[in-house]
């Protein structure tokens, strides 16, 4: 194994599943990328239409600030597990998507991603964004409890 991609999301989910991929990088040698989605599908089109260019420009700052916020302490949590290569992704739009994208575009081998909370009747068993990463995945995903 040579590339491992963990999504988060700073939730406790997703912390558990970064451990889990930080063990795994660990005994293998894999580097580990470290995704963090979101943002751009939050808000209905008509909003993102309607907000002038400087709010444009503060809402990509504030997404871009938090996402770095959560991926720092995502690899901080990931070294104190022991791996040794992290590299750290940001992405706008579709959470599921975007870590498709990076596990395409790094060569993954692996996607590990946290199961979320119980919700609409179409992910009772899983989260929506693990659900659809196990369903389009072109390569194995661990989901961790």
């Amino acid at each position: 194994m040579k590339v491992i991609v963990a999504a988060t999301d700073g939730s406790q989910s997703a912390d558990r599943a970064i451990d889990y991929a930080a063990s795994i990088a660990k005994n293998s040698g894999a580097a580990l990328v470290l995704v963090h989605a979101g943002g751009g599908d939050g808000l209905p089109g008509d909003a993102m239409s309607r907000l002038t260019s400087a709010q444009h420009v503060w809402l990509d700052e504030l997404l871009n600030s938090m996402s770095a916020e959560i991926l720092t302490k995502a690899r901080e949590r990931a070294r104190a597990a022991g791996a040794a290569t992290i590299i750290l992704e940001s992405r706008l739009g579709d959470v599921a998507q975007a870590v498709l994208d990076v596990a395409q575009e790094k060569g993954a081998d692996l996607i590990v991603v946290g199961k979320r909370g119980q919700g609409r009747v179409a992910g009772l068993l899983l989260g929506s964004v693990s659900q659809k990463l196990v369903s389009l995945a072109q390569r194995p995903v661990t989901v961790v409890p």
